[in-house]
């Protein structure tokens, strides 16, 4: 596809279904990841809020040149939180991208977006490095931890010393990735602290959907944190949320019971990304007693099984947060992000001025779009 010489401005209009090939060819020419048609419409068909909402709620703006060619767009995702006994309604940006001889009216798609109606709530979480500097203009960093450090264990030690060598240039990468990953692994014996084994009472084992104990378990954790900000977690809401990669194979549901009820999950994503890294990465943890009781059993198996299928290693986005102290205790490695990725913002200014508490926050890489595909 040619690209056009610019002659004006666009014309800034709401997106429509029949533009999916439109909108994938520019978020594939920004380098951005795309969702094959029918995954892509699902994000919105199959949302639990589109009954109520899809009437009004657009799912998105693109901005058009004189010949009515799509040179940008953003996504408008919708997803629904819990807060204080209220509703609130999340949009959540993605795909943000506009032609590089209309970078200049960027700024207009994401004014669209923090000015639309019927919006509650704005979080964003894949901010890449170019649009940072607008998304911390527009909105705030998320208040607490920090979700530009990556805590993790390496579980295949050739793949990943291989993969770390060939990023360095260094000649000769699969032969001195036996001895690096002997290196590594010696260290990781001797000076990484083990998990402690699951409590006696608890039995972990790995769910292939989300059943109807995931309602019951939603239910009860509202009940026990009635003042924390929550995307809500029904299983309804697990299953769209999670619909692509859980049948591409790519999602793992890890769950601890006790006398045959759900006391915690922990629900991790393959995430290779560009470098070639065979990872898992934990997106999302709960729990109904103290997360540090029940997290090192879920870990243990979650780390065997990345051994198991030789994945490289197992990782959780945002250091520093309370509930995560057991991985973050025990994982001997970390790594920054290029920039910061975890912005929000409410519609509402009290509610804004509340969520600068960073006890209200329960974040995760659950939250925004990180973890649809």
């Amino acid at each position: 596809m040619s690209v056009a010489i610019q002659t004006g401005s666009p014309r800034l209009r709401t997106a429509t279904f029949d533009e999916h090939e439109s909108i994938t060819w520019l978020e594939a020419s920004g380098a951005l990841e795309s969702l094959p048609l029918q995954d892509w419409r699902n994000l919105w068909l199959k949302n639990p809020l589109w009954p109520r909402l899809g009437k009004d709620w657009p799912i998105g703006w693109v901005l058009e040149d004189a010949s009515g060619r799509i040179v940008g767009s953003l996504n408008n995702i919708p997803t629904q939180y819990n807060f204080r006994g209220r509703e609130l309604i999340c949009a959540n940006g993605r795909g943000w991208v506009v032609a590089p001889e209309y970078r200049g009216f960027a700024l207009w798609l994401m004014e669209e977006y923090f000015n639309q109606s019927g919006a509650d709530l704005f979080i964003n979480t894949t901010i890449a490095p170019t649009a940072a500097p607008t998304l911390s203009t527009l909105s705030d960093r998320i208040p607490l931890g920090d979700f530009q450090s990556v805590a993790y264990w390496i579980t295949g030690y050739r793949g990943f010393a291989k993969k770390a060598l060939q990023k360095l240039h260094v000649p000769g990468a699969g032969l001195l990735a036996w001895p690096s990953a002997a290196t590594l692994w010696l260290k990781d014996a001797l000076l990484t602290k083990s998990l402690p084994a699951a409590p006696a009472s608890i039995i972990v084992e790995k769910a292939e959907q989300f059943d109807g104990r995931f309602d019951a378990f939603w239910e009860e954790l509202v009940r026990q944190n009635p003042d924390k900000l929550l995307g809500v977690r029904d299983r309804e809401s697990l299953a769209w949320h999670f619909a692509v990669p859980l049948r591409m194979g790519r999602l793992w549901v890890f769950t601890a019971s006790r006398a045959g009820l759900l006391r915690a999950y922990c629900i991790l994503k393959r995430q290779d990304k560009n470098d070639g890294v065979r990872r898992m990465q934990l997106v999302d943890y709960q729990s109904l007693e103290p997360c540090d009781d029940l997290l090192p059993s879920l870990l243990r198996a979650a780390l065997e099984r990345c051994a198991a299928e030789n994945l490289y290693a197992l990782e959780h986005i945002g250091c520093g947060l309370p509930k995560m102290r057991v991985f973050d205790g025990f994982a001997p490695y970390r790594r920054r992000l290029p920039c910061w990725p975890f912005y929000y913002r409410a519609a509402d200014p009290a509610i804004h001025a509340e969520l600068i508490q960073p006890d209200i926050w329960d974040p995760s890489t659950f939250d925004g779009d990180a973890s649809f595909d």
